[in-house]
């Protein structure tokens, strides 16, 4: 396999060399089929290096940029390769470990009993890692993973079964069980998602818990970098988001709507709720031709009333 030669422009390398002190007259040669102007750098005896130390040090210079360079690329790889510290790390690890077990117990073979389990326990060493606005995320460490030895814990888990909500046979919805939307459901940047992730924020959920704490706002309100009436706006969009139904677009037209939380929603009749949402969507970028129906409106209000109810 052939490299193509690097192409060498003009402009750079006289922007980047130093003014070179004259060796000798300038000549016309020909190199490769290509004709050109040839300037001696420098010369057969040994005062004629000035030129020559010249190169060297720019060379020295660039070298010393691209080191630099390669330095930040590997540190943010090496960022990149480390596994995420997320506050729902150990329970997202118990929920699968318990789902394949139980998965396993209930494909038993066995002629004479079925097994299921009673109760969990886990103990275990974790890593304990407490941010700035005082969520405390915790990660199992995998092994030969080299750790703060100050920043380990041991946790004690038991995990009992408990019955699944029963729908209420009068409406249908008491039991309702909040989703639990990524936090870039709220509109966030990129950035600014990155710096939530970094807190231990995750989830729509986990941001509606520490924003509405009092002790918490000043320092989201300095790591987002937004206004108090913009965070307060993100809050009111989490709680939103707890209604089964809700997406981002849809919580947005209904905050334009002024419907902005979900005691508001469980008070608005579903036939003026349709209007309403019509009304705002026209106004909000992307929420589409697609509108509620007064079937789609009773199921909202249905479910925020009983998210009201607790």
């Amino acid at each position: 396999m052939t490299h193509p030669t690097p192409e060498i422009r003009a402009e750079v390398i006289s922007a980047a060399l130093p003014s070179f002190k004259p060796i000798g007259t300038d000549e016309i040669i020909t190199v490769g089929g290509r004709t050109g102007i040839f300037t001696p750098l420098s010369g057969k005896d040994a005062e004629n290096t000035e030129n020559l130390g010249k190169i060297v040090d720019v060379l020295r210079s660039e070298l010393a940029e691209v080191r630099a360079d390669n330095a930040a690329l590997q540190a943010k790889v090496d960022d990149l390769t480390v596994p995420a510290r997320s506050a729902d790390n150990l329970a997202a690890g118990v929920q699968t470990a318990l789902d394949e077990l139980a998965d396993r117990l209930g494909a038993m073979s066995n002629a004479t009993s079925d097994f299921a389990v009673r109760e969990f326990t886990l103990e275990s060493k974790v890593h304990v890692d407490v941010t700035e606005v005082g969520t405390i995320g915790f990660q199992f460490v995998r092994p030969g993973e080299v750790v703060n030895a100050a920043a380990l814990s041991t946790v004690t888990l038991t995990v009992v079964p408990v019955p699944k909500p029963v729908v209420d046979p009068v409406d249908g919805v008491v039991g309702v069980v909040a989703p639990d939307s990524p936090v870039e459901s709220l509109g966030v940047s990129e950035e600014q998602a990155t710096r939530l992730h970094a807190a231990h924020i995750a989830t729509t959920r986990d941001f509606a818990r520490i924003a509405t704490r009092a002790t918490a706002t000043a320092q989201l309100v300095s790591m987002l970098g937004v206004s108090r009436e913009e965070l307060g706006r993100y809050t009111l969009l989490a709680g939103l988001l707890t209604v089964p139904g809700l997406d981002r677009v849809k919580a947005a037209v209904l905050y334009a709507a002024g419907i902005r939380d979900v005691a508001t929603l469980a008070a608005v009749a579903p036939a003026k709720l349709v209007t309403r949402y019509a009304k705002a969507a026209a106004e909000v970028d992307g929420a589409g031709r697609w509108r509620p129906k007064v079937v789609d409106a009773q199921e909202w209000v249905a479910s925020a009333k009983a998210l009201v109810r607790g």
